[in-house]
């Protein structure tokens, strides 16, 4: 064997997919730092924008702000009846419905007359580019809770449910910050879905300033 210089440590590499799994504890003898490996990059605050449960409604606005190129957002979702068109769950928008970039960062349906997740995460390339192939769309249940996450970084974006990966699709890297956001639960473009969400969480939302009151119905 010959020393090696240079070499690059990597949890996974440029070369492949990641396995899904957490890692800790990395140990290596044998390896001289010819420097202190550089610190993190510090991860993006986690911004609560709910407390309670609340019924879907539409044009029920829970912030404003400015998103970074990496970015999540999670919530709990508990279905109930399916609705003959699309029913609205959460879209975070610079303004307006569709395609542009910006526009979809993310937003989150149900299909009509069922419980299918239809998950959108635009990027300069493609507005209004869906995450999931046909065959990965993930169902839900009705009267059943489910925490739903979308993480988004600027070469790729994955969904999970109940903290399994169901749905991971490879970006461009080109994202870019967006300015004056609207986090919407849901928008004002469609009917809302028929279900009740708590516990909104946003990363990477920068700048937000105080949301306006959230619309709960009477009865929550």
């Amino acid at each position: 064997r010959e020393v090696l210089h240079d070499v690059q440590v990597y949890f996974s590499d440029p070369w492949h997919s990641p396995a899904d799994a957490e890692v800790s504890d990395v140990i290596m003898t044998g390896l001289l730092l010819s420097s202190p490996p550089p610190s993190p990059p510090p991860r993006a605050p986690a911004v609560p924008l709910t407390s309670g449960t609340f019924k879907l409604s539409r044009s029920n606005e829970l912030a404003r702000g400015t998103l970074s190129t990496s970015y999540s957002l999670s919530f709990t979702i508990t279905p109930n009846m399916t609705q003959a068109g699309w029913g609205q769950i959460a879209h975070v928008t610079t303004g307006g419905n569709c395609c542009g970039y910006g526009q979809r960062s993310p937003a989150i349906w149900f299909f009509p007359n069922t419980r299918t997740l239809y998950v959108v995460d635009g990027h300069p390339s493609n507005g209004n580019d869906e995450v999931c192939s046909g065959s990965e769309r993930p169902t839900l249940e009705k009267d059943i809770t489910y925490l739903i996450e979308v993480v988004s970084h600027p070469d790729s974006t994955t969904l999970l449910v109940d903290g399994v990966t169901r749905c991971h699709e490879a970006r461009d890297g080109d994202r870019e910050v967006l300015h004056d956001v609207k986090v919407y639960f849901s928008d004002p473009w469609h009917s809302p879905a028929d279900a009740e969400v708590s516990d909104v969480i946003m990363t990477g939302l920068l700048d937000s300033p105080s949301p306006p009151p959230p619309r709960w119905p009477a009865s929550f």
